[in-house]
């Protein structure tokens, strides 16, 4: 668990308390020096890149998962035509077709 500077915690939210001039109350004031303290640590170094790997792994799981060769029923449909790749010119010597391979 994060240790917090506990001193400079205070510190801030009395300073942000004698700036508001009893527009907020010290309570306030604390409440959201804790919370602007809890977000610097959340943007720490080892956190964003604790973040940044945890998405790209997660990025490459999904590209494995979607990755995957699926057979495809049209792919191995031998029911086409002749006329699908043999064209008008493609007779070869004895009748043979020329696909063009």
């Amino acid at each position: 668990m994060k240790r917090y500077n506990l001193s400079q915690i205070m510190k801030s939210a009395w300073r942000k308390f004698k700036k508001s001039n009893g527009e907020k109350t010290f309570s306030e004031c604390l409440k959201s020096v804790w919370k602007f303290a809890k977000m610097q640590d959340s943007f720490s170094d080892d956190n964003v890149s604790k973040r940044d790997r945890e998405f790209a792994n997660s990025l490459n799981e999904e590209i494995r998962r979607s990755a995957k060769a699926t057979p495809s029923k049209a792919y191995n449909d031998l029911y086409i035509p002749a006329s699908a790749y043999y064209g008008s010119g493609s007779k070869g010597l004895y009748g043979t077709h020329y696909v063009g391979d």
